[in-house]
């Protein structure tokens, strides 16, 4: 395999198996969110549209999952595929793209959940305090990324 002849090899072989792990968690997600969906566990009764919710995001989960897996085997067990893939990975104007694509995104994020947070409590104070609260998650969530990156780059 490329992992035995490079550095990167591994490093991308690394990347691809934490991927496998992650679909794996979103497989059992999606079938925790469908056996959500079918009423199991509760005691309650959902509605006909929390139902079909739960159910058409796990099942929607659990195909990306399944997915994703077989895709990410296919490459670990072919050499050509995996070649590429550490090309793409290692690729600066990729790397590139992707950080301006999440960036963008954050920026878009706070903003529009800024103004969901200025339009919400003419809705309702629970909807005021959901928007508030992914806020304050969402701060979080930068607060300790920069954290992160500061100690590790």
């Amino acid at each position: 395999m490329l992992a035995e002849n490079t550095k990167i090899g591994k490093t991308v072989e690394k990347r691809i198996k934490n991927r496998i792990i992650y679909s794996v968690c979103l497989v059992v997600l999606g079938a925790a969110s469908v056996i959500l969906g079918m009423g199991g566990f509760l005691p309650v009764e959902l509605s006909d549209y929390l139902s079909g919710f739960y159910s058409g995001v796990g099942t929607g989960l659990i195909a990306a999952g399944i997915l994703t897996i077989i895709r990410n085997i296919r490459t670990l067990k072919n050499e050509k595929l995996l070649k590429e893939k550490e090309i793409y990975e290692n690729d600066e104007r990729n790397k590139m793209i992707g950080l301006k694509t999440w960036s963008y995104t954050g920026y878009a994020m706070f903003i529009i959940l800024y103004v969901g947070l200025l339009v919400a409590g003419f809705i309702g104070e629970m909807v005021l305090n959901t928007i508030l609260v992914i806020l304050g998650v969402y701060a979080l969530c930068l607060f300790f990324a920069g954290l992160y990156c500061k100690k590790t780059m």
